[in-house]
């Protein structure tokens, strides 16, 4: 007979150094995370022009620095991309997409970089002049007007949201700015002074701030969630005590046969009650639940009440920063995973928690 595994709900997500400002409900949460979303198509859109046309006007004008810049725009633009993933849906609570999106973006800047590095060398070394691009200049005065506005905009949303994610975006339009004034320098020394060699140098700046914003990507961490149970504990998740402890020794048994460390959570009694019945009435609207290894898959019916789901992810994802949630809104499908082999019993304690029976590793069962 299968040992009954406690509710997985446990201690607080590790790793973000910037905690939301104390106050921040869930409600205020989900607004500036509406923000974000929107700030970051704002800014794809914007990229998508910039970066077609400093490509377009780069290649004319066989302006290094130009093209680094498009490549550059078109490189931000994924990001401002993944942002827009990731707080759409059950998907703002995917820590490991995330961090996989983030360093995606990081190797597309270490790869930008040596490209740009090689070309301003060999453009420096053997005197080629590119001719003056005036739609460069303009793109790149735009870009010093605009960047920093949004830029300063997603910091101070990501800083108040406790996201990590969002302040990084931010920290890149910023970079965009100082590149675009790289560029500027570099483009009007050459149209206006003939000063061909401003054009490559200030390619090299460019693929210097590449570097580092790679460097930045590649660091990135995720952010914590405030819990929809109250207000009162929704800046629980980043508090120092629960920074000091790693997610691993937080929510993973040090054992498949020993149970979820729920003492360490900041749920109460109650808090814990309510959410077994959130994950029980999500059962009852359930068509088929599937249980395979590392993963919980959930297809729901149309009385699937969506909110009451979100609900649910917010306050798991708030302890246990090792579940990966994903939701298609379209098949009505929550798909829930893990990655260490020891994390399988808390997938085990959502499907009784759903189900109300106990379910071995590789089960497919209607609902």
């Amino acid at each position: 007979m299968s040992t009954q595994v406690e509710l997985p709900i446990a201690a607080p997500a590790a790793g973000a150094p910037d905690a939301p400002a104390a106050g921040v409900s869930r409600a205020e949460w989900l607004r500036l995370a509406r923000w974000a979303r929107w700030l970051s198509w704002a800014s794809l859109a914007y990229m998508a022009v910039e970066g077609g046309g400093a490509l377009a006007a780069g290649l004319v004008a066989g302006s290094v620095a130009l093209v680094g810049f498009g490549i550059d725009s078109v490189i931000e633009g994924f990001a401002s991309l993944v942002i827009v993933w990731r707080f759409t849906g059950a998907r703002l609570h995917s820590e490991h997409a995330e961090q996989r999106a983030q360093r995606l973006v990081a190797i597309q800047f270490f790869v930008l970089a040596p490209y740009i590095t090689v070309q301003a060398i060999r453009d420096l070394a053997g005197g080629q002049h590119p001719d003056p691009s005036w739609v460069g200049i303009g793109l790149a005065i735009s870009s010093i007007a605009l960047m920093p506005a949004l830029g300063i905009a997603k910091q101070r949303i990501g800083q108040r949201m406790g996201s990590v994610a969002t302040q990084g975006e931010g920290a890149q339009n910023l970079l965009c700015a100082y590149m675009a004034g790289a560029l500027l320098v570099g483009l009007a020394g050459n149209a206006l002074f003939g000063l061909w060699w401003l054009d490559p140098a200030a390619a090299l700046a460019i693929a210097a701030l590449a570097i580092r914003e790679g460097t930045e990507a590649w660091r990135g961490e995720s952010c914590c969630i405030p819990s929809a149970a109250t207000d009162a504990d929704a800046d629980h998740c980043c508090t120092p005590s629960a920074v000091e402890r790693p997610t691993a020794d937080c929510c993973a048994p040090a054992s498949s046969s020993e149970p979820l460390p729920i003492a360490q959570c900041h749920l109460d009694v109650a808090g814990l009650r309510d959410q077994a019945d959130r994950y029980r009435r999500l059962g009852a609207s359930a068509t088929q639940i599937e249980r395979r290894d590392r993963a919980l898959t959930a297809t729901f019916g149309d009385e699937l009440d969506e909110h009451l789901l979100d609900q649910t992810i917010a306050v798991e994802s708030d302890c246990c920063s090792f579940f990966d949630f994903d939701y298609e809104p379209f098949d009505r499908r929550l798909s829930i995973t893990v990655q260490q082999p020891d994390q399988r019993p808390a997938l085990d304690a959502i499907h009784h928690a759903l189900t109300g029976r106990d379910v071995s590793a590789a089960a497919t069962r209607p609902a």
